[in-house]
């Protein structure tokens, strides 16, 4: 009999199998010039719902620019670890960083999952308690066998229950001195946001909880200066430390912790792991960064968080209209509906690359077992128009999909 953990594997693996044999998954996009809008598939040639840079600035002439100098100043690549040597690009965009986020000190990773790994084990000490959210992003709950193997309880707790998390919090502190939440800031399967005011609130009453917050999804559309759902809106509390992303709705790549002391941020670049083993950006990245915050902190930021905003209200506005029910209605551009099992999801997302729409199809461990569903980005790249059909689209689909079933 095969272990508990190669037969999820197994389950996954023949989930991605199916899904990229029509053209859904794991698909090379033979588009000689990316805009951003379409997608040129083996499949199909279709509008693009499946993109996560929310304001549309990945194809930006200034961060391509960006990018050129700092390649032309330093190579493609800068192939020395951080904790050794680093480039000025880094400390100017962290500058900038900072000012977006309120001036919080800052720490700038290759990613923000290879974040997660430096920070996490840095904050989190021997004699502290883990409780994360169920629908914490992967690359957070990623680091928990590390901090497990080190004695640390790491328990789950159901999605957005601050209640629940009060209870288990003030049930750990009797063993503990401190217990760490994990979660989400905006999550990014479903697009819900966080039940902050409630966890605030929560900090606010029990000194000895403190939060990491993964904002990854939040970063450009929302809060001052984009700084996201948390830090953009509620800034950063005393007991919070907040992730943030540069790959998503920022444009550029790479990832970034936010703490409140500089010595906190000294001791993670110092001491974390993918800092000491690698921690750098190339070049193009930092360049292009530079280019992307300098468009943040800039009044232009508000026209487009402003034109964004128009087309998640319109794709609302027509979705309710038409008898579409997402699982969240969130101010976020992601949007998923839930459909339920594999096999009819793959039917509806196939219908609608059939009439010229990319989504995503989302199944477990992305989603709840047997509640797989699609899930759209709506972005800066998108006309009106773009919206108006694909909500025609997802009708056309739903009414196909419900037809099959009833022949089948």
């Amino acid at each position: 009999m095969g272990s508990t953990t190669t037969d999820r594997l197994d389950k996954i693996q023949t989930t991605v199998d199916r899904v990229a044999a029509v053209g859904l998954a794991q698909q090379a996009v033979s588009t000689v010039h990316f805009g951003g809008r379409e997608l040129d598939l083996r499949a199909a040639q279709a509008l693009h719902f499946g993109n996560c840079s929310y304001l549309g600035l990945e194809t930006d002439p200034r961060l391509k620019q960006g990018a050129c100098d700092a390649i032309e100043r330093f190579g493609v690549v800068f192939s020395s670890s951080r904790s050794y040597v680093r480039l000025p690009l880094y400390d100017e965009l962290e500058g900038l960083l900072r000012e977006m986020v309120g001036g919080w000190p800052v720490v700038v990773a290759p990613s923000t999952s290879l974040a997660h790994q430096s920070a996490l084990p840095i904050l989190i000490g021997d004699r502290d308690a883990v409780c994360f959210d169920v629908l914490v992003h992967s690359g957070v709950q990623a680091v928990l066998p590390a901090l497990a193997q080190r004695g640390i309880p790491c328990e789950v707790v159901p999605h957005n229950r601050i209640d629940v998390l009060e209870r288990r919090v003030k049930r750990l502190l009797e063993r503990y001195e401190r217990v760490f939440y994990l979660c989400d800031g905006v999550y990014s399967m479903r697009g819900e946001l966080a039940a902050l005011r409630e966890l605030l609130d929560l900090l606010d009453r029990v000194p000895a909880l403190h939060a990491y917050v993964d904002d990854t999804h939040g970063v450009g559309w929302a809060g001052r200066h984009g700084a996201g759902f948390v830090l953009g809106e509620h800034g950063l509390h005393p007991q919070m430390t907040v992730a943030l992303s540069l790959s998503k709705g920022f444009g550029a790549g790479g990832g970034v912790i936010v703490v409140r002391e500089p010595a906190t941020a000294q001791r993670i670049l110092a001491c974390g792991s993918t800092f000491m083993v690698s921690g750098r950006l190339p070049p193009a990245s930092l360049g292009a960064g530079i280019a992307s915050a300098r468009i943040h902190l800039s009044d232009e930021l508000s026209q487009r968080q402003a034109a964004l905003r128009t087309r998640i209200d319109l794709f609302d506005r027509l979705a309710a209209g038409a008898g579409i029910s997402c699982t969240s209605a969130s101010r976020s551009p992601i949007r998923f509906i839930e459909i339920g099992s594999v096999e009819r999801t793959m039917q509806v997302a196939r219908c609608l690359l059939a009439q010229g729409y990319y989504v995503n199809l989302a199944a477990y461990p992305a989603a709840f077992r047997g509640r797989a569903g699609i899930r759209l980005m709506l972005t800066c790249h998108h006309t009106l128009d773009d919206v108006i059909g694909l909500v025609q689209a997802i009708e056309r689909a739903f009414r196909l999909e419900v037809a099959q079933t009833a022949s089948a």
